[in-house]
């Protein structure tokens, strides 16, 4: 005659015992957990060890050579950047007028951004608002930009750099 289990544990380990498919539910179950656990701490351990990239340093005065599609001969422009992280704040000018920029962003080796300019096509009474979006790829000592200007007339995509 069978001796009859008194404990819960071993309750629990006669009922295994008689399920093989139960028993080799939980060894799945504890692998997985064991893979988790190991990939979480193996993620933030990389974490520490490798640094997220750092922004490029930016900030400060640019200038640039701007070949706009209506004029023969490139305006000189200048570009004021400041900010941290992500964030891009500053002013570029205009025709030599400064003018504030908005929507700027920054990511590791890109930057982009919108201008607003009220544009008289004609109608000195009734300016129209252009828009004026740059993006960029950031290189060690310059930056690439184009240019897509969304005014009152067509433009064509303008390319040109900006050196410090």
């Amino acid at each position: 005659m069978q001796q009859q289990s008194t404990t819960l544990f071993d309750k629990f380990n006669t009922r295994i015992k008689n399920h093989p498919l139960l028993a080799r539910l939980m060894i799945l179950g504890m692998i997985l957990i064991a893979v988790s656990s190991f990939t979480n701490a193996a993620k933030n351990l990389w974490g520490l060890i490798a640094a997220a990239p750092a922004r490029p340093e930016i900030n400060g005065q640019w200038r640039a050579e701007v070949p706009y599609d209506w004029q023969k001969t490139p305006f000189v422009e200048i570009f004021n950047f400041s900010g941290e992280g992500e964030e891009l704040h500053g002013s570029v000018s205009f025709l030599g007028i400064q003018r504030n920029i908005t929507q700027g962003q920054v990511s590791s080796a890109r930057l982009q951004f919108t201008m607003e300019i009220k544009e008289v096509a004609g109608d000195w009474n009734n300016p129209k608002l252009a828009l004026y979006r740059y993006q960029g790829k950031i290189l060690p000592d310059e930056i690439k930009f184009s240019l897509q200007i969304e005014g009152s007339t067509p433009h064509s995509l303008i390319e040109f750099s900006a050196k410090r």
